[in-house]
């Protein structure tokens, strides 16, 4: 299978492709300069003589490519967050599903080995506090309090809680400029649990932590330190620390932040064994509908709720 990329992606220094398949090929690229590939004058022409599609630069691609790529029947991997609406999205699921072609979106938190084993513990949350809090900083001003700070938080708790939300309530505050710089969100789901989530922009110091409560015992995830600690009330000691100290003797798991390269890697290698097995990718678009569905309620609640600065 001819694999090519749209954009500029693997640079003649990267190892990126060292571990794929060898089924797939890169043979070379539109809009690339990249040194020993070949550069196709046309998205047309890229499409013609291949099967699948990277794109990586989004500031020359956007809906209309990204349409195009599928409606011509080929696979494709977009390897960053991409600002589609709802209705693009789904218009998109709907194309990739009559194409029967696999669809990879960026939601690169997915394919780091942190995420997959917060995914694989048994938590039944009944009970869900999130706090991810960004230290002020001029340019942090600009960023969307739901789409550059929350989203991957949402879809944490969405992949551990496992039922469809009953209610959304969201209020924000403008305290630098008139759009939310500190949010919280209380969400309601089906199986009764409850998550309340605060978010903030202009904090006076970076915390991102994600507690689960359910019965007997609570997990903390700790993303900047890229931890998880086990609470156990069966255990004599969870009496003793409740300050969470980190002295609780085999209660913690520590994980090595990974290199970009290698979850990049984890990503592409999910990508062709979709391809392969003819089945939906680990970061599909119907994922991405799911959260952008709880996305857009929270704006409107916002909308609704929110508080500007005065004066």
């Amino acid at each position: 299978m001819n694999f090519l990329p749209f954009e500029k992606f693997i640079h003649p220094e990267s190892s990126l492709l060292e571990n794929n398949p060898a089924a797939f090929a890169l043979t070379g690229g539109f809009e690339t300069d990249v040194e020993g590939l070949h550069n196709c004058n046309t998205l047309n022409e890229l499409l013609y003589h291949n099967d699948a599609i990277i794109i990586n630069d989004l500031m020359h691609a956007s809906f209309n490519e990204l349409e195009h790529i599928i409606r011509h029947c080929k696979h494709v991997f977009v390897s960053q967050s991409f600002p589609l609406s709802e209705e693009q999205l789904l218009t998109l699921h709907k194309l990739a599903e009559e194409a029967q072609v696999v669809v990879q979106m960026g939601f690169q938190h997915r394919f780091t080995h942190f995420f997959n084993a917060i995914k694989s513990k048994n938590i039944v949350p009944r009970l869900i506090e999130n706090s991810h809090f960004i230290k002020y900083k001029r340019r942090s001003t600009h960023l969307s309090i739901i789409s550059d700070v929350l989203l991957e938080d949402l879809d944490l708790i969405m992949t551990k809680v496992r039922s469809d939300i009953r209610s959304i309530n969201a209020t924000g505050v403008g305290v630098i400029y008139k759009d939310p710089d500190i949010i919280n969100i209380r969400l309601e789901f089906q199986n009764a649990c409850i998550a309340n989530i605060s978010g903030s922009k202009i904090a006076i110091k970076d915390i991102h932590k994600t507690r689960f409560y359910q019965n007997n015992s609570y997990y903390t995830v700790d993303h900047l330190n890229n931890n998880i600690k086990v609470f156990n009330s069966d255990d004599a000691s969870f009496w003793e620390n409740t300050d969470e100290s980190d002295g609780l003797s085999g209660s913690i798991e520590n994980f090595e932040k990974q290199d970009l390269n290698d979850i990049l890697n984890s990503e592409l290698n999910s990508f062709f064994k979709a391809i392969n097995l003819k089945s939906k990718s680990e970061a599909s678009l119907y994922d991405h509908l799911a959260i952008k569905f709880v996305a857009e309620k929270i704006y409107d609640q916002l909308e609704r709720n929110f508080v500007a600065k005065c004066g």
